[in-house]
Order: structure tokens, then sequence, then C-alpha cells
């Protein structure tokens, strides 16, 4: 038996040893049903007795454009908010109440060149109610009011709830200026994919929230109903007969064409596109890019995983040993890669007076690992903390439903064992051919010149 076949049959053992100290069975892809509704639309069922909660989810793909993307974000929360039927928050709220306390929620994220926008219902399970109430089915209901009966007249959303909403925008943008690691991964992500629909912030700007009307708002929402793809869920233990039934009917309603999309991988460059910004910064920020040319669904994927991290993805990774702790560089230094895109960053803080120490060193850790300098300690210990991973993302209903949305909105339908196994499998030999691949592409820091030292 080779050294692959042995982690491999360990990981098998460890997905087992994990299962059984929950007393759960290991969920498996089996269980997961899929129908097509109408074009561009499914509806799924993931059949999940291990939580008391129930989930139901509407995710809506759109094209992430710069000239609509504040638009789309304010529309999950204005939806979630208040409906015609409940057409103030307290109202909404107090039906939720009666819900066995279940919540209704908005939210705005990207994937790949797309930006998703979701609403989410969730509550006690069926089995859980009294009387046998089907809490899932008023659940779909009220989710259904919210999201084809909004609060609105003449064109226009609720101005109350607009400008609330239009508050809360406001807000986000600001808390990542406000956290410094994260506006420089956004100012990163604008540098690297400069152009390209990838690098346009899922909030859009500030300028475009102020210019932000209700009718504007209503008018996206419209689009949205009308051109994203669209993917329905139901995590629980009940029938979706009713709940399928019940969207089906809804949107016939409503006229449809789906846009189709496709995200464009980023593509290796001669060049290092190079960026310094100065702002009253302790702490500089360090960041490199690298094009991978290797993307979903390449069947290389769990490779490059692997490789990005062995390189900075975990505890035991080469960046953290020799960068952090042996070196003193950085105060934190990670890697993690973007199989949507097919890219790796590298995000790392350090003292201003060693940026290029701390540059040079990074470097230095892909140069050795393209040489094939990995342990099989470092290939063990990896492969488990990936696969604990994996297998942890699953432990909640909010993290069983948010796995396999994803899963399936990129194209695939992975359980993470599937997952954790095909990393299993992965040997010494290709992640040394997999972090060759590997090009630098932008370098970016944040840091204030006139400072010399980090907290």
């Amino acid at each position: 038996m080779g050294d692959s076949e042995k982690v491999a049959l360990i990981i098998r053992l460890w997905i087992v040893h994990l299962s059984q100290n929950k007393n759960k069975e290991v969920f498996i892809l089996e269980k997961l049903k899929r129908e097509k509704l109408a074009e561009g639309m499914y509806f799924s069922t993931i059949y999940d007795d291990r939580f008391k909660t129930g989930r139901i989810s509407v995710t809506m793909l759109v094209d992430l454009d710069e000239n609509k993307a504040a638009a789309n974000a304010i529309v999950p929360n204005i939806l979630t908010r208040s409906c015609k039927a409940y057409p103030t928050f307290l109202q909404l709220s107090r039906k939720l109440d009666s819900i066995y306390g279940a919540s209704l929620t908005g939210a705005n994220g990207k994937l790949g060149d797309f930006q998703t926008l979701s609403l989410s219902a969730a509550g006690i399970d069926d089995r859980y109610s009294l009387d046998g109430e089907s809490v899932s089915k008023e659940m779909a209901e009220l989710l259904c009011c919210a999201l084809f009966e909004p609060n609105a007249e003449n064109g226009c959303f609720s101005e109350d709830d607009f400008k609330q909403e239009q508050r809360q925008l406001f807000d986000a943008i600001d808390a990542q200026f406000n956290d410094k690691r994260a506006y420089s991964v956004k100012r990163f992500l604008e540098t690297m994919f400069k152009g390209d629909k990838y690098g346009v912030n899922k909030y859009g700007t500030k300028e475009q929230v102020t210019a932000l009307t209700s009718k504007t708002a209503y008018e996206a929402y419209l689009e949205i109903l009308k051109t994203a793809k669209i993917e329905i869920m139901y995590l629980g233990s009940s029938s979706t007969d009713d709940i399928c039934r019940l969207f089906k009917e809804k949107f016939s309603a409503v006229e449809r064409t789906p846009k189709e999309g496709k995200t464009v991988v980023l593509a290796e460059s001669d060049k290092v596109t190079q960026q310094r910004d100065s702002l009253d910064v302790v702490q500089s920020k360090l960041i490199l890019g690298f094009s991978t040319n290797c993307a979903d669904p390449d069947d290389k994927v769990p490779e490059m995983k692997l490789a990005c991290a062995l390189l900075g993805g975990t505890a035991h990774s080469k960046l953290f040993n020799n960068v952090r702790e042996k070196l003193s560089l950085c105060y934190y230094c990670t890697s993690n890669y973007n199989p949507s895109k097919g890219f790796i960053t590298i995000e790392s803080g350090v003292q201003t007076e060693n940026i290029e120490k701390a540059k040079e060193a990074i470097l230095r850790e892909i140069e050795e690992m393209k040489k094939g300098n990995i342990t099989d300690d470092e290939m063990n210990s990896t492969k488990l903390s990936l696969t604990n991973r994996y297998m942890s993302s699953v432990d909640s209903a909010v993290g069983t439903q948010a796995w396999y949305t994803a899963q399936l909105l990129k194209g695939k339908q992975t359980s993470p064992e599937e997952e954790a196994q095909a990393i299993g499998a992965v040997t010494k030999e290709q992640v040394i051919e997999a972090i060759n691949k590997i090009k630098l592409n932008t370098i970016y820091v944040l840091t204030n010149d006139s400072v010399g030292e980090g907290e």
C-alpha cells in the first residue's frame, strides 16, 4: 500500500470517526433531490433529520455588474424587512414569532463573476410542531409573500424600508474601510481584476448607493426576478411536494428570460501589477496574487486546493511555521485558493520595514515547494486538517444548506466526504505539479509610509 493509499484510508476512517462521535450518520449526497421547475430554475430537497430546524432558501444568481451591484445588493434586505401582508417590520416580526420564532433574512454575496442574492426562512422542523402543524409550509408561504408580494406601491418600495436599508448599505461599505484587512483585500481585488467583473464590490460604491431611489431599487427587483438563475432549496425532514408546487405556481406568473453567464478564469500575465496605497495604518498589509491555470470544473482542482493549504492554509503550513513563526516577519500570513476564478491570494500583516523581507520569504517558500521540498508529515497533517474542515462545514443546518447551495450554483454536486476523499488521493508529485502552475500576478501593499513599525 502506497503513501497516498494509506492517507486515503486514514481519511475514510476519520470521516467514520467524526460521524460516530456525533452518533449520527454521515451525510451523503444521495439525500439531495433536484428538480427543474423551469428554464434557469431548480428546486432541491435535502432530507436531513440531524437538526431540530428546517430551512428554505431562494438564491438568485445575476451578473456582477458595476452599474447594478448597489441596486441588486439592497433588494434582499428590503424584501425581508416587510411585505404586503405585513407592511411594517413590527408586524412581520410578530408573524415570525407566531411561527415558533422563525426567521426571515436576506443576503448578498458574490461567486465567480456573479452576484448572489438570497432570501432564507428558518424555523423548527415540522416533527417538533404542535398538532401536526406544517411549519415548513408556513415558512414557504411567508417567503413567497416577501418575494412576490413586496411592500411596494406605484412601482416603488416603501420609502421607510428603502431609507433604512440604504443606511445599512452605507454602513456595510464603511465597515469595509474601517477594517483595514478587509479594505486591503477589497483594493487588492480591484487592482488584480481591473476591468474584470470580479473586481466589482458586491455592495457597489457609496456614490451608487447615494444615487439609488425606492423606484430604481424596485426596478432592480423586477429585473432580478426576470433574468436571474434561481436555486430554491429546502433542508429538513418533511415532504416538500406542497412547497415545490407553491414556488412553481408563484414563478409561473412571472415572465422570465434567464440570462446565461460564465465566469472568466484569471489568465496568466507576463507583467506583475504592483499597487501601493498609503493610509493612516499602524500595521501594513501585503497581499500577493497568483494565477493558477486551474479552476472549476478542472479535475486538478483538489490538487491545487491541497497545494494552497500546504503553503499557507493551516496552522502547520509553511508560511505559518517559517515566515510567521521562525522568521517573525508577519503578524499573520495565510493563503487562499479561489477555484471559481482560478487564483491564489497570500495575505499578510507586517511591519512597514519588513514588507520586502516578507515578500521575499513568501516567494522563497513557494520556490521550495516547486522543488519538491514537502515532507510526508506536512502532506498527511494538511490532508487531515482539510478533511476535518470539510466535515465540520455540514455540522449545522446553515452550513449544510450553504455547502450544497454553493455546489449547485457552481454546477457541481459534490459532498464534503467526496471532497475529502479527493484530497486524500492527491499525491506529493501532483502537489508539486500544481504549485509549479502558479505565477505571480499582482503585488498589493497598504501602508503608512511615515510609520516604521506595526502593532
